[in-house]
């Protein structure tokens, strides 16, 4: 199918209301544009004997690759240290070394590559600033040395696997190939390999563990939302949550039961808090104050009344629970775990 201006030629075919275009029409149409020539500046200086002056092409405002910094927050001091921030258990770890200094429009056209693509799992990049020797986020107006680019193994999600991972090698390579850099050499089946292995360590720790509290009347939103204020939670949208600063998951979440009206649960991810921060005092903390607030009693998810013996079985499995973690090297509340389990 063509477009409309495709089927029908003005000055041939019919007019575009379908009426038949006549003898008047095609005169009314010459005069008109006959004006519209002579209006021109190219047609006046014809008229006057003049030549007409050159009309220069529009120029092409050339793409500043440094423009997309504008768009992205300011990095903060904590983002800048000595040494790179990098994880060797759970990243793919490609570190560029150039022959000579590189500027940030390098930095961003090198990267751009790596920065354009989805890997399925966090993809960082970090230079090596040639004065202060610092390394960070790519700035403007900065000259650097060397730039690392990690790949995350895996999430809660998926793995990393051998498409994901061969992207990734092509778009590094890229970026050597425009540095003229020395890199690491990536070995795409022991990255994937290595990627299984990670996720497993997050399936295995990454649970939750749930308290409901019953009340003795239906928990509405707005129920809901006024125990959110009372008891310290954030409301962002439809969630109800505690979070940290410096992690995009929550480390406890208050949920409805669709199954019990009367109750809410409240749902903790002790991979995300340290031991020290009392994780289990922080849940049943919450769950004392909404009881007191809603009349009601703390139960399991279920809704089975909580004695003071469950209480402390479930306080012995959490010890033995971040005992396993720290085994693993996977402390629970690092920054090395909050990435893995975010």
């Amino acid at each position: 199918d063509k477009s409309f201006f495709e089927r029908i030629d003005p000055k041939k075919g019919d007019l575009p209301d379908g009426r038949p275009r006549s003898e008047e029409d095609r005169v009314e149409e010459e005069k008109t544009s006959a004006g519209k020539d002579k209006g021109s500046p190219e047609n006046s200086a014809k008229a006057e004997g003049k030549p007409a002056a050159p009309v220069e092409p529009a120029r092409r405002e050339e793409e500043d690759p440094e423009r997309s910094l504008e768009q992205e927050p300011p990095a903060s001091q904590e983002s800048f240290s000595d040494r790179p921030d990098i994880d060797q258990m759970t990243e793919v770890v490609v570190r560029l070394a150039s022959k000579n200094p590189f500027s940030t429009k390098q930095a961003l056209l090198a990267s751009q590559p790596i920065r354009s693509q989805d890997f399925g799992t966090p993809c960082r990049i970090q230079v090596k600033n040639q004065f202060t020797k610092l390394w960070g986020p790519i700035q403007r107006g900065c000259t650097y040395t060397d730039m690392i680019v990690t790949l995350q193994l895996a999430t809660r999600e998926r793995a990393l696997d051998e498409l994901s991972a061969g992207n990734f090698v092509a778009a590094v390579n890229a970026a050597v190939t425009t540095l003229d850099a020395d890199a690491d050499v990536v070995d795409v089946p022991s990255v994937v390999a290595q990627a299984k292995s990670v996720k497993a360590l997050i399936d295995r720790y990454g649970i939750r563990l749930s308290v409901g509290v019953k009340g003795a009347s239906r928990v509405t939103e707005q129920t809901a939302l006024q125990l959110a204020g009372q008891c310290g939670f954030e409301v962002n949208g439809s969630r109800i949550e505690k979070r940290d600063a410096d992690c995009s998951a929550p480390w406890l979440r208050m949920l409805p039961n669709p199954a019990d009206p009367n109750m809410v649960v409240l749902e903790l991810m002790p991979a995300l808090c340290a031991p020290a921060q009392n994780p289990l005092g922080a849940l049943f903390g919450s769950a004392n104050d909404i009881a007191a607030r809603l009349n009601g009693d703390i139960t399991d998810s279920s809704g089975v009344p909580l004695g003071p013996g469950e209480v402390v079985e479930i306080t012995r499995q959490m010890k033995c629970f971040y005992a396993a973690m720290a085994r693993q090297e996977l402390d629970a509340g690092t920054r090395r775990v909050k990435r893995l389990f975010a």
